[in-house]
């Protein structure tokens, strides 16, 4: 088995695997349980008793964001509960309801100036206005500039642009699963903070508050930070030779003094868990950071400075790959783009347990799993998986891999 190959992470999952409804409550969803190539079947609020104070779990506390809008096909003259009428406004003031336009949010770039995809793309011509008409309320867009993938939007309200896509915009579901407004809520995980994703950190999703007040009273601590979670990460890998990839960048906020924690953790023996892959991914990239932050800030970088992150042997090409020269630190957060690219015969530096769900068929998120627990192993979890019937994607069942 060639590992460098796409079609090797392909398989075989039945349609009616991929849930379509997360599981109420959230805890009580399947979990699969791996350690030393042997599988056990769990419910995931188990996962309370495999902990204990020699671990620290680390969440995502990114948010997701109401980030889809499309015309209605049909509206009344009221505009009533969800009916959106959709104008396109062209530069010789002419107005043109449009029943099939869409915006869908990818990140909020400065103020209240976005990039998005647009469909269809051809009628969202720069300096083209927006008009979107829902209850009598108006909110205003204009299209700034463009590419052949994204536009850039400017909302021309006064109000946060967050606001705004709370108010009348729709939460992006994965495309697999079909939307209805009552999944919205079980999509969004307990502990979300910061907006800013469009998709969510799924793993997260089966944690209850009860769950995390259970794993205090263990003294299991549990830390968090941001990384944001765009569209990108539903995309499957689009070349045979994965090593060719050119994956997707997503902006992460951490504070600066993760890396004392970290330094702590490892001294003490203690476990990094790593609640999904999006802060797998945060972890992982924290080396590169570090080398980073050493090249480019002396000041930044005595506050961080540790043996353990010393320690660490990388390529020098790799930290100019993984990590853009843009990084920005205030009052003690660093504000940074991570590329880091996880597949087999990566050697993980930080993270020790892996709690994630089950992942799409030829996806990075796949191939970063099996860089964690082996490729051999992972493809028996997952067969095994499917002939017990565990339920696949965004919502429903979990693992958790030591």
């Amino acid at each position: 088995m060639d590992l460098y190959k796409l079609s090797s992470y392909d398989y075989k999952l039945p349609k009616e695997l991929i849930a379509q409804k997360a599981h109420i409550p959230a805890d009580e969803c399947k979990l699969l349980y791996c350690k030393n190539w042997k599988l056990k079947d769990l419910i995931f609020k188990d996962i309370k008793d495999l902990l204990s104070d020699n671990d620290i779990l680390f969440f995502n506390n990114s948010k997701v964001v109401k980030a889809r809008i499309k015309g209605s096909h049909d509206f009344k003259q009221d505009l009533q509960d969800d009916n959106i009428k959709f104008i396109i406004i062209w530069q010789n003031w002419e107005e043109k309801h449009c029943k099939n336009c869409e915006i869908l949010f990818l990140k909020k770039l400065e103020n209240n100036i976005f990039e998005a995809l647009v469909r269809p793309w051809k009628k969202f011509k720069i300096w083209t206005k927006i008009k979107i008409e829902n209850q009598n309320k108006k909110y205003f867009f204009e299209v700034l500039d463009f590419t052949s993938e994204w536009r850039k939007i400017k909302y021309l309200g006064e109000e946060d642009i967050f606001e705004v896509l709370e108010q009348i915009w729709k939460m992006p579901l994965p495309p697999y699963i079909e939307y209805s407004k009552e999944k919205e809520s079980p999509y969004q995980p307990v502990q979300a903070k910061k907006e800013g994703s469009v998709a969510a950190p799924t793993a997260s999703l089966h944690f209850t508050k009860q769950l995390f007040e259970d794993l205090k009273q263990k003294w299991v601590e549990q830390l968090e930070s941001t990384l944001h979670i765009w569209i990108w990460t539903f995309k499957v890998v689009d070349v045979e030779d994965i090593t060719k990839y050119d994956i997707h960048s997503e902006m992460v906020e951490i504070p600066i003094d993760i890396f004392k924690k970290i330094f702590e953790a490892k001294k003490l023996w203690k476990k990094v868990v790593a609640v999904g892959t999006t802060w797998t991914r945060i972890l992982e990239s924290l080396p590169y950071l570090y080398r980073k932050l050493q090249k480019i800030n002396s000041d930044n970088y005595q506050k961080i400075k540790n043996d353990y992150f010393d320690g660490l042997e990388l390529k020098n090409e790799d930290i100019d790959k993984f990590i853009d020269w843009d990084i920005f630190i205030e009052n003690d957060i660093i504000y940074f783009d991570t590329k880091l690219y996880i597949f087999p015969w990566f050697k993980y530096k930080i993270v020790d347990k892996l709690i994630t769900n089950f992942h799409l068929p030829k996806s990075s998120l796949l191939m970063l799993v099996a860089a964690f627990m082996w490729f051999e192993d992972m493809m028996n979890a997952y067969e095994y998986a499917i002939k017990n019937k565990y339920r696949f994607f965004s919502f429903w069942d979990a693992m958790f891999i030591e």
